[in-house]
Parts: structure tokens; sequence; C-alpha cells
């Protein structure tokens, strides 16, 4: 992409905001639906600084959002950890994904409510469970790939790298580590919306402060504003995340998309 059109594309997406919430301005108020189903956006920013002044069930909005982001980012840091070594010996050893290839495609597709009630009566309804939860979100993502990216390393980058003699050990770590970064660095991105999108359930159980609670709890007293002021705040800082992970790719991995 260009450098002059970069100024355009953000000047475009502003706009498309801007349209955006006229549209839901002039929805909430032209459109016959009841401010019970649609509040209006001056009321959902009523909201933001209501939760934040005055606080949601004992704790201030920045305080929800930051046991949110401490849930998810202890759920991520883990699966990143422990999904990435995990993916990349299944990609450079066949007999490793034969083993452990049958349990991650079962795993995969299961939905974390489907399971999160075992992991309550296995470790508690405190912290551990809701991390856990999370970190079983975004755990096969990594897995399937790292072991993805592996599998797609250029042959003759391998063949090269051992004509000039060397070890498996060396070829691992100068060839297959700098060619797999560029998707890693995606399946990171990736991984911040699955445990995002988990969040809601993973605080759903015995919680009494998060995103997670607030949306759930505000949703049964039929305060929409809230729901949507939380709805909001998980998809910014999920945006933002993702921009800052975006970025530090560009860093670390430079030679993304130029080979």
């Amino acid at each position: 992409m260009s450098q002059t059109g970069r100024p355009t594309n953000a000047l475009l997406s502003v706009a498309s905001v801007v349209v955006a919430l006229a549209g839901w301005a002039a929805a909430s108020r032209f459109g016959g639906v009841s401010p019970t189903f649609l509040p209006s956006p001056a009321k959902v920013f009523a909201a933001f600084v209501d939760a934040q002044v005055g606080g949601y069930r004992g704790y201030t909005l920045m305080a929800h959002v930051g046991f949110s982001l401490y849930r998810i980012g202890a759920g991520f840091l883990m699966a990143v950890v422990l999904g990435v070594p995990v993916g990349l010996a299944m990609g450079r050893y066949r007999t490793i994904h034969a083993i452990i290839d049958p349990f991650v495609e079962f795993f995969r597709p299961l939905p974390p409510l489907g399971y999160y009630m075992l992991l309550v009566l296995w470790l508690g309804i405190g912290e551990a469970s809701k991390i856990v939860l999370l970190f079983l979100s975004g755990f096969p993502v990594m897995v399937v790939s790292a072991a993805a990216a592996v599998r797609n390393v250029r042959e003759n980058h391998l063949r090269v790298a051992r004509s000039l003699g060397l070890s498996g050990h060396q070829v691992f770590w100068s060839v297959i580590i700098p060619s797999t970064l560029p998707s890693l660095f995606t399946a990171a991105r990736l991984t911040i919306g699955v445990t995002f999108g988990s969040l809601v359930a993973a605080e759903i159980v015995a919680a009494t402060r998060g995103l997670g609670f607030v949306i759930l709890n505000s949703s049964q007293y039929l305060r929409t504003d809230y729901v949507f002021m939380g709805i909001i705040i998980i998809g910014v800082i999920a945006m933002v995340l993702d921009r800052l992970a975006a970025a530090l790719e560009r860093v670390i991995v430079p030679w993304a998309g130029k080979a």
C-alpha cells in the first residue's frame, strides 16, 4: 500500500464510523424502536460515564476492564507459550503429529460452554477456571497454525540449508523459525479474537466483575445501554490489540509478505 493512499483510507474509515453512528442515532430516534431494545448513542455514552463514575455492581468500568484483560492476557499467553512449541513439533515430526492431531482436531470445534462446567467442577469458580477456558479456546488455533506454518516452509530453502552443511538443529532455528514467524503472528492475532469471543462464556458463572459479567448481568435487567457499552469496549480493545500485534509483526518480521 502506498503512503499516499493511507490518509485516504483512514479518512474513509472515520467517515464510515460517523455514518454508522448517524444511522444508529436516526434509527433509535425515528425508527419506532423502543429504547429498551435500541438505546441511542447518547444513552450508551451516558452509560460509559455512569459506569466509570458511579461504578457497576461495586466496581468502576476501568476495574471491570482490568479484570477481563487480566483473564484474556493470561489465557492468551498460555495458548501462545504452549501452543507454538506443540504446533512446531507436530509440523516437524510426523510421529508427534500422528499422536497429538486426533486430540487437537476433536477439541478444536467444541464450544467453550460445552466444557466450561467441567472446568468449574475441577478448578472451582475462581480465576483458574476462567483463565483455563480462555487458554483452551486459543490453544488449538495456535497449534494448528504453527503446524501448518512448518509444513509450508519452502523445500528449496531447506535443501539449500542442508547443502551448506547445516545440522538439523541449525536448519530449525535459522530457516524454519524465521519462515514460520509471519504465520505465527497471524495465528496470534486470530487467537486474540478467539479469546475475546470466549470472554462472556468465561465470566458467565459465579463472576461478579469483568466485561462479560457486565454484559450478562445488565441484559438480565434489560439495561441494553450497558450491554451495548460492554460490547463496544470489547470490540475496541480487541481492535487495538490486533493493531498492536500487526505493528509488532512489522518490526520483528519485516520480511513478511515480501518473499
